[in-house]
């Protein structure tokens, strides 16, 4: 087997509070970390954490499943982020507290990045000005590919912003609201035709390589370089859903899996689909059973 390139994971790690349940490590560019650790892919996160108990567990918890925390800054001044997360009518809505340590990521502290890598980050990183100094100062390295994953959580977005960086980048994964959103639609198309074809200009205006929509319980599709459409076939959701907190990272994480292994398109959606509708059957974003990981490894033929 080839040797995987270097990935590196920039954003929040937090604790999601659930109602009913105890608080749950989250973050969605933490979440897909977690889950590349366990597809054996070795990620560098980058983040920050307070100098507190909550930041201690998580540096802990990295550790234990075998991840470096060399990239995690602890920050004295701020807190460890956490959300307070809520389930209407199955959908989760999220409080996402405002000044924690991830939003101060030290653009000093970064590490140097060099060669050919695979970089993912999503957009709640840039809401405060420290962060997203941090994160455009490591975008466009030489060798750099880009994979975006956009989370629009309000009111921490802005449309001028997520444009300008999205823009020219070699992956980008959203949903079919944000492509609404950000191609200035009042409403997702209803009709499937329309909602591709909304795909494909948005992709060739921003010059993405690659740009993943994604559907929910319909699935989702691709539009390539060549601006062809990539649709997966369907698989029977096996599991009850629980919640649908973190379906989407564990999708990105999939999707990752299969760019490093070089899968074709169509397979590496299909699989990212079926490991999401398995998050899907669980409460929270996150498995610590590295048993679950190896049946999807010894699936794919990954050992």
């Amino acid at each position: 087997m080839n040797e995987l390139l270097p990935v590196y994971v920039f954003g929040e790690v937090l604790y999601d509070c659930f109602p009913e349940n105890d608080p749950m490590l989250g973050g969605a560019p933490f979440n897909v970390a977690w889950h590349l650790q366990a597809f054996d892919v070795a990620p560098v996160m980058i983040s920050a954490v307070g100098d507190d108990a909550l930041g201690q567990n998580i540096c802990q918890k990295m550790q234990q499943w075998g991840m470096t925390t060399q990239q995690i800054q602890v920050d004295p001044h701020h807190d460890t982020g956490i959300v307070n997360v809520a389930i209407v009518d199955g959908e989760p809505s999220y409080d996402i507290v405002l000044n924690a340590a991830y939003d101060h990521i030290n653009q000093q502290k970064l590490p140097t990045i060099t060669g050919e890598h695979f970089f993912y980050h999503g957009s709640l990183a840039a809401r405060c000005s420290a962060s997203r100094e941090a994160l455009e100062s490591l975008h466009g390295r030489p060798g750099q590919r880009t994979f975006i994953d956009v989370n629009l959580r309000e009111p921490w977005w802005e449309p001028a912003c997520l444009k300008s960086m999205v823009h020219g980048v070699y992956c980008v994964k959203l949903n079919q609201h944000e492509l609404a959103l950000l191609a200035e639609l009042p409403a997702p198309p209803t009709d499937r035709d329309a909602l591709v074809e909304t795909a494909v200009n948005f992709r060739l205006t921003n010059n993405i390589t690659h740009l993943i929509v994604t559907l929910g319980a319909d699935g989702a599709f691709l539009v390539d370089e060549m601006g062809s459409v990539v649709t997966p076939e369907m698989t029977p959701q096996l599991t009850t859903v629980v919640d649908t907190v973190g379906a989407g990272d564990a999708f990105a994480a999939v999707v990752l899996v299969g760019m490093l292994h070089q899968w074709d398109w169509r397979t590496t959606l299909e699989r990212a689909q079926q490991f999401a509708g398995f998050i899907v059957g669980q409460q929270g974003a996150l498995s610590d059973n590295p048993a679950i990981y190896r049946d999807f490894k010894c699936l794919w033929g990954l050992i």
